[in-house]
């Protein structure tokens, strides 16, 4: 019944997975970034805090201070404009340079290195306003509404647990200096930025779960799929068995064509015969054909068409068609018979001359 309704409930194969990869359709939630950046900045600041604000609080101190004012009547805005740049460089270039690093690390993480040549080649029926209304309206869409209402949600509840505690401490902030000023709202950063961090890792957790399960569902195949891709890969069956009996056809008749070449036929006598053949420059006499039933037949009718001596010895043919193949040469166990019926055949020839 699965086959005819084409239910999907097979697991996909690797071929499936593959071609599912080449068009950039894998598993990955990009919650995890920012969470890892978010709990990296945290850490970041913990660690660094000291140096991060001593360099803000010089840049406060600068901006707002006589050096400043004396720089703009005289006219200086370059020096200005040089060390606030170069203070902002040394306070943000680590933090962007570590949140870069840290995002590809995540994505790298998620999925490896993909090559997504068919997700980047155009397809123009993503135009059409139709597929589009029905792609914001999927399931998916709505999954991703969701999602993006829950995580504002979690990241709310956490802000205002975070900062109801601290509210108290406002008032007592006027009789703080600059540089205490900002030691406090470095701590109060640190976390929020830990805390909203962890929300987001848990939920880039759950995410990346409910992204394996739903790409695991859209790669199941019915068992019609799975036997085309079979035949694909493996090929048709009906054509393998027609090459094959093609290629025994072709044989056979490569057979056939070396049968008048041999000394003697040996039969067994109605089910099988061989073919024998001598020469100057073999070690031994050499299985050149053989065959059983009709095929037997055929060998012994070109045999007498050819004036080809038939000999009747049923262990000796039936021992050479059992053990050996074509183009090998006798064994020397069977040397002495071989040998018997082949002087056989020569003093017959002897008769006739």
């Amino acid at each position: 019944m699965s086959d005819e309704s084409g239910e999907k409930t097979e697991q996909a194969t690797d071929a499936r997975r593959e071609e599912f990869r080449k068009q950039g359709n894998v598993a990955h939630t990009k919650e995890l970034a920012s969470a890892v950046v978010l709990l990296a900045a945290a850490g970041g600041l913990y660690a660094t805090g000291r140096f991060f604000f001593q360099n803000l609080y010089e840049v406060f101190h600068y901006a707002f201070g006589p050096d400043m004012v004396h720089l703009v009547r005289e006219g200086k805005f370059t020096d200005a404009f040089y060390f606030c740049g170069s203070k902002a460089l040394i306070l943000m270039a680590p933090v962007l340079g570590m949140a870069g690093i840290i995002g590809a690390a995540s994505s790298i993480l998620q999925i490896g290195f993909l090559q997504v040549e068919d997700a980047l080649s155009p397809k123009f029926d993503k135009l059409n306003p139709v597929e589009g209304a029905k792609r914001i309206m999927s399931m998916r869409a709505v999954m991703e509404a969701v999602k993006s209402i829950l995580k504002m949600a979690a990241v709310g509840v956490v802000l205002y647990f975070l900062l109801r505690g601290e509210v108290s401490q406002v008032p007592y902030m006027v009789t703080f200096s600059v540089e205490q000023i900002l030691m406090y709202l470095g701590t109060v950063v640190v976390k929020l930025l830990g805390g909203v961090g962890t929300v987001m890792l848990v939920i880039a957790v759950a995410d990346y779960f409910y992204q394996r399960w739903d790409l695991e569902k859209k790669m199941m195949m019915t068992k019609q799929e799975i036997k085309e891709e079979h035949k694909q890969r493996e090929g048709d069956p009906m054509i393998k068995s027609r090459i094959r009996r093609i290629q025994r056809e072709m044989a056979s008749k490569r057979m056939m064509s070396e049968v008048p070449k041999a000394d003697v036929i040996i039969t067994n006598p109605t089910h099988i015969a061989v073919c024998l053949k001598y020469s100057d420059n073999l070690p031994a006499p050499q299985l050149i054909a053989m065959g059983a039933d009709h095929v037997a037949e055929k060998i012994k009718e070109l045999a007498r068409e050819h004036n080809i001596p038939i000999v009747e010895n049923k262990p000796l043919a039936r021992t050479i068609f059992k053990t050996m193949k074509i183009g090998q040469v006798i064994p020397r166990e069977l040397f002495v018979a071989v040998a018997e019926v082949l002087s056989y055949v020569y003093r017959l020839r002897r008769k006739k001359r």
